[in-house]
């Protein structure tokens, strides 16, 4: 028992060694968020496939498609921005309109019995709205118009203009930051749905580590089941022998029998049981062909491992609070309302618009005189408008209030109060972490001392095992002692086991409590920018910013609605 025991040692440590030197080699891997990488349906098993852990965590980043389903969602939220920046693309309008009318006269002002009139119009326009809540627009409007009416000097006549026209909200409507919320918006729920793809990759790899282990520990199992089966079926052929010779009683043949179809049974279920640990690797995997499914899956690690990783519970809540990506994503989404806010705080202001408007007009047509008709047409508009000889312009200020403004104030206040909540959802979030980073370490913790435990109470079950075998061949013991103790050698073995696969996932569950699962397995995550906007223009000019003039509404009091809210 003792040689047994320092084998046991020798090998771990050979092992602790070389798991070391490989993590040391280990390749750098980089997952991108970019969609399409994956090729659906592609062959991945075979008859029996030899995997490593590293293996097949890099399988599942490769192929799981609840990977691919979150990299199309960011996608997706990458396209929301330049859908969200689309409020400012130019706009052309070009309308085209023909009428006729014939009128009876009603006197002789008309200049006709019947007074019939055509009228043919084509309007061409430029417009854009800008970050400034600003709508510009340039227009060129044309109207022809023939009358049998005697009273028109010019008939047909033509008249042409070319306006330039801008509406700027000076109050309520201003601001770069009001008007490209919706962007800044889309912007924050992609660096949310990126948050989410990291922490997809992280609980994906620490499914597929849960699950690799969880498939070594039930062939270990197995192994455990088909040895206590062999020392069942032993006992039952030194009984046989016993009873044959007469120094045990038949009766002690069923009662090994008995025990041997037990074992027989657990056997079974453990194959079962190692057929499913498989299959649910396989899915994490990416695997989709049903001829893969067949593939018998060969772990290559052992679950022997080093419990003497060293852990600070200060350090480690320090880096979880500054690493995990849940806290980060709260964090966008208060942004998200704070920009909410912004433009709630904004709508509360009266309406005070800046109106200007510049132009040419020109007018054309055939000249009908007392003694002479003169011809003419469009091109005397157009050059009227080209000589700039009758400009026109306007200016002027709008202004509007709504008495009491119950509307705009109330939801100011519901902004404020949803802007509360997300501060309130960041502090719930931390003291998860907190609570979550604290039960981790307890349980890694616990776990790497349970295995020391469990390996003398296996120890113990073997040299019991031994001794009550020793005894029953000497006629000092009974079949009922050793099958007791060959049972309880199988729940200490199988303890040991399971103690061994619970710290290797509490390790697990440390890493991403603690926010470097990425680090410790050497995976990098490369964000692909979505396309930017289309429109980036004027958002940097910090004096067109609402919030540059309105200081207050940078850090608002989201205890509460101010007395304003409340008027």
């Amino acid at each position: 028992m003792a040689r047994t025991t320092s084998t046991r040692i020798v090998i771990l440590a050979v092992m602790v060694l070389a798991s070391v030197v490989a993590s040391a080699e280990e390749p750098t891997q980089t997952v991108s968020t970019s969609p399409g990488q994956q090729t659906r349906g592609a062959q991945l098993g075979s008859p029996q496939l030899q995997l490593r852990l590293q293996e097949a965590v890099t399988l599942a980043l490769d192929h799981n498609i609840n990977l691919e389903i979150s990299r199309l969602g960011l996608a997706s939220y990458g396209e929301g921005i330049v859908a969200a920046g689309g409020i400012f693309d130019p706009t052309i309008a070009a309308n085209y309109l023909e009428q006729s009318s014939k009128s009876p006269a009603t006197n002789q002002l008309v200049g006709a019995e019947v007074n019939e009139s055509k009228r043919r119009t084509f309007d061409l326009s430029l417009g854009q709205y800008l970050p400034t809540g600003a709508d510009v627009r340039l227009g060129w409007d044309n109207t022809r118009t023939s009358t049998n009416s005697t009273f028109y000097f010019l008939n047909p006549s033509y008249d042409s203009g070319l306006n330039f026209s801008l509406s700027q909200p000076l109050l309520r409507g201003f601001g770069t930051d009001v008007n490209r919320t919706g962007i800044e918006v889309a912007r924050r729920s992609r660096e949310i749905g990126a948050l989410q793809f990291e922490a997809i990759v992280i609980a994906t790899i620490g499914q597929v580590e849960s699950a690799y282990w969880n498939l070594v520990y039930r062939i270990d199992n197995l192994k455990v089941k088909q040895q206590s089966l062999k020392l069942a079926q032993d006992l039952l052929d030194q009984t046989r022998t016993r009873v044959r010779i007469g120094t045990s009683a038949p009766i002690d043949i069923v009662q090994s029998e008995a025990t041997v179809a037990v074992r027989e049974q657990e056997i079974i279920v453990a194959e079962n049981a190692v057929v499913d640990a498989g299959d649910q690797l396989k899915s994490l995997m990416g695997f989709e062909r049903p001829d893969d499914w067949n593939t018998v899956v060969v772990p290559m690690d052992s679950l022997e491992v080093s419990t003497d990783l060293a852990v600070d519970l200060d350090v480690a809540i320090s880096q979880a609070l500054e690493t995990r990506p849940v806290l980060r994503q709260r964090a966008a989404e208060r942004q998200i309302r704070e920009l909410n806010y912004l433009v709630a705080d904004n709508s509360v202001k009266p309406a005070l618009d800046l109106s200007v408007a510049y132009g040419y007009s020109g007018v054309g047509g055939t000249l009908h005189a007392a003694d002479a008709t003169i011809a003419g047409g469009w091109d005397d508009a157009m050059q009227q408008i080209w000589d700039r000889d009758y400009p026109q312009w306007s200016a002027g200020l709008g202004f509007s209030y709504t008495l009491g403004n119950h509307q705009a104030k109330a939801q100011r206040a519901q902004r404020r109060y949803d802007l509360a909540i997300a501060d309130q959802n960041i502090a719930l979030e931390r003291q998860s972490v907190i609570e979550e980073t604290r039960r981790a370490v307890r349980v890694l913790q616990d776990s790497a001392k349970s295995i020391a435990a469990a390996v003398k109470a296996r120890e113990l079950a073997e040299r019991n095992v031994d001794a009550e075998q020793k005894k029953f061949a000497n006629g000092m013991s009974t079949n009922f002692l050793v099958l007791q103790v060959q049972e309880d050698l199988a729940i200490a073995q199988a303890a040991e086991l399971q103690s061994r696969v619970t710290y290797r996932q509490a390790v697990v569950a440390y890493q991403a409590a603690v926010g470097i699962l990425l680090e410790g397995r050497g995976i990098q995550l490369r964000d692909d920018e979505a396309a930017e906007e289309p429109h980036p223009m004027l958002k940097d000019v910090e004096y067109l910013r609402y919030r540059h003039w309105a200081k207050s509404v940078e850090t608002p009091t989201a205890a509460a609605p101010d007395a304003a809210d409340k008027e």
